[in-house]
């Protein structure tokens, strides 16, 4: 229990410091890198293989008590409204793993009306995989679900929009 503490408490520390404007977060990185293939299930028990092999998509690993990810939850709301069936499909992870229980987080999404897809990482499974250190954090992964792109730190809906035009 005191390691799972301390280790939310650094992703939080870690989430925060990238918050801030000018901190190392503000660069996109190039990371041509394949990840594992994982079958998940989304929180309205709906398959999802990560990455999604044959189109693009966005990858966002977040938490419920995460300040910057919050703020930026409505952005990701209004693009997957905005872009329901386009060339680029949004997938949104919870680190539930880092979170005081599942239900804190079935109760945030329900309160901000929350409807893109959303996996419940409960063992960490791809937080490990996709190097998580730092919440929010952003992939682009193409067609071929190599990563493209990485943002460390809260996405603008200016970045959204230049991920998809891409």
């Amino acid at each position: 229990m005191l390691m799972k503490r301390l280790l939310t408490i650094y992703i939080m520390l870690l989430g925060l410091i990238a918050w801030f404007p000018g901190a190392a977060q503000a660069e996109e990185k190039q990371q041509p890198a394949v990840p594992a293939v994982f079958l998940m299930k989304t929180i309205e028990g709906e398959d999802i293989s990560i990455p999604n092999k044959g189109q693009k998509t966005i990858l966002h690993f977040w938490t419920s008590w995460c300040p910057p990810c919050k703020k930026e939850l409505p952005q990701f709301q209004s693009f997957y409204d905005a872009h329901p069936s386009d060339s680029v499909k949004l997938v949104t992870v919870n680190l539930v793993n880092s979170e005081q229980n599942q239900q804190v987080v079935e109760d945030f999404i329900k309160a901000n009306k929350l409807t893109f897809p959303i996996v419940l990482d409960s063992k960490g499974e791809l937080m490990k995989e996709y190097h998580i250190i730092t919440i929010p954090t952003s992939f682009l992964l193409n067609e071929k679900g190599e990563i493209e792109k990485t943002k460390i730190g809260p996405m603008t809906a200016e970045q959204l929009k230049e991920w998809t035009e891409e």
